[in-house]
């Protein structure tokens, strides 16, 4: 009867790939510098009913044109 892979190397491997952390695998870049600021500016306009939405529709477009998510 041949030999298999000891059960060791087999659990090593495992805890090695159960514990890979998501940073070395290449995580998310953050996110464009224009999209900060619409993040940014949609927490002020969240508490400020007086803010102005068009540097709101401004920071949108900048954000989505720098390849981010509004």
């Amino acid at each position: 009867m041949p030999a298999g892979p000891p059960l060791g190397a087999i659990a090593a491997v495992l805890a090695v790939i159960l514990t890979w952390s998501p940073a070395a695998r290449g995580a998310e870049s953050p996110p464009p510098y224009s999209c900060r600021l619409l993040y940014d500016e949609q927490k002020k306009c969240a508490f400020d009913p007086h803010c102005d939405k068009r540097v709101i529709e401004r920071l949108t477009k900048e954000c989505l044109r720098d390849g981010g998510r509004p």
